[in-house]
């Protein structure tokens, strides 16, 4: 039999620390049992979504299930949910007050709470349930004293801007967003698209009026990317995935201020095909490398090679993130680097791609990417730097969907049968000699005859 509990007369029920029952048993708190496994399996969380069943329903099928599978489930953010369906800020001052989240260190706490503040307990003010939120909000300041936190607004319930909740919650609204600092707390209210001019609730995003369909979620999702990644950037990011430039070397800045003016100048706005790496990719300009093979196998293409040599994956997320991709459109899109990160982890690497490749797809959505297999380098494949670089592109090509995202590994016709590489493919063990650049064009031409000709 579950026992319900409530708050001790006298105190305001929405800031009172108040489980939902006291049965073990019970499927909430079975619930909890089954988060306090899931933070064990999946070791470092650095996104925590912290809510009811709005936020529960990210891993409902039909609900959010898809989305946060392509996005949250797995890859850089590391994300966990904590939503149970039907809580209040009471409940969760509980969890919070008993060890649902210790031991956690996230970059970011997404907070959506409140709806049912109103939903199930209409007949408790709306200064309840600002006093409710703010008192969240310390509990998780006083937990999480380093991370920042997305404070979502109430989602719009009930079909019309008349619905009692809906005013309750629009006052609501209206101060929670004051507590808002935006130094540890930002504000986002990313539901607010969702009603018409006449008040009206969508009901393609809101289905039940209440809880987000798949495209509500879709759009929730759009709403916190930018913010989550700027975020981990500065917070518990590694090195590999904070975009930076190489502003103090002249050289640098004047090779992108030429790809910039090269996109600007032309004329129809398009690229056959867009090159974006470190120095292997640098080198098809070169004549001691590339260039007589990109002159045969090339020259009826247009082409902007962004390849810049001694590249991490940090400074090609900038380039693609602030400018190398905007004002034109591109046919097909080849990826190389990684190469020189060999003091990061392959977990690290992979995560820096999967960003580079996020950006991709959000600034040149028509495009095909050919997601190249980092090179071999080093003339043994037991040294160390070869056998990272080859997990890590065990890890990469998961990425590629087959689709819009194509692995592309040319690696064993670039070395020999026993995995060695030779020095008439790579002088140094790292650049491909003038073979090496035929043995890469001759595999890229069928992918430039198919998306690249009309």
């Amino acid at each position: 039999m579950l026992t319900a509990v409530s708050a001790l007369a006298g105190d305001i029920l929405f800031t009172t620390p108040t489980p939902r029952d006291l049965d073990s048993n019970s499927w909430w708190n079975t619930r909890r049992a089954m988060k306090q496994k899931e933070i064990k399996e999946k070791g470092d969380v650095r996104v925590i979504f912290y809510g009811d069943s709005i936020t529960e329903q990210w891993e409902i099928e039909g609900c959010g299930k898809k989305v946060w599978d392509a996005h949250f489930a797995e890859g850089p953010y590391k994300a966990i949910e904590f939503g149970y369906g039907g809580d209040s800020t009471h409940h969760l001052l509980y969890r919070l007050e008993n060890g649902e989240m210790d031991n956690l260190d996230p970059d970011v706490v997404i907070l959506q709470i409140g709806t049912n503040n109103s939903w199930n307990q209409p007949e408790y003010p709306a200064m309840d349930s600002v006093l409710g939120v703010k008192a969240v909000l310390d509990k998780l300041r006083s937990k999480f004293y380093i991370s920042r936190i997305v404070l979502c607004a109430i989602p719009p319930c009930g079909r019309d801007k008349n619905d009692p909740r809906r005013i309750k919650n629009d006052a609501i609204n209206a101060e929670m967003i004051k507590m808002a600092d935006h130094h540890t707390v930002f504000w986002l209210d990313w539901a607010k698209d969702f009603v018409n001019e006449e008040g009206v609730l969508d009901k393609n995003f809101f289905p039940d009026y209440v809880h987000p369909s798949e495209a509500g979620f879709q759009k929730w999702y759009e709403e916190l990317k930018p913010i989550l990644d700027e975020f981990r950037y500065t917070l518990g990011t590694p090195e590999t995935a904070a975009a930076q430039t190489k502003s103090e070397q002249g050289w640098w800045m004047q090779r992108m201020r030429e790809r910039r003016q090269q996109i600007l100048q032309k004329e129809d706005h398009k690229f056959d095909l867009v090159m974006l790496g470190d120095s292997i990719t640098h080198m098809w300009e070169w004549d001691s490398n590339g260039k007589t093979v990109a002159d045969e196998f090339f020259s009826k293409y247009s082409i902007l090679n962004c390849g810049y040599g001694g590249d991490w994956t940090q400074n090609l997320l900038w380039r693609v993130r602030y400018g190398e991709l905007d004002n034109y459109e591109a046919k097909l899109i080849t990826v190389l680097i990684g190469t020189n990160n060999h003091k990061a982890t392959k977990e690290e690497v992979a995560s820096a791609i999967k960003l580079i490749l996020d950006e991709i797809r959000a600034r040149q959505p028509k495009a095909k990417v050919l997601l190249h297999a980092i090179f071999p380098c080093n003339e043994k494949p037991d040294d160390p730097i070869r056998i990272k670089n080859d997990e890590t592109n065990e890890l990469i090509k998961k990425f590629a969907d087959g689709e819009n995202i194509i692995w592309f590994d040319i690696n064993k016709k670039l070395m020999n049968e026993d995995g060695t590489i030779s020095k008439d493919m790579f002088p140094d063990y790292l650049h491909p000699s003038p073979k090496g650049y035929r043995v890469w064009a001759e595999e890229l031409k069928p992918y430039l005859e198919k998306y690249c000709e009309e």
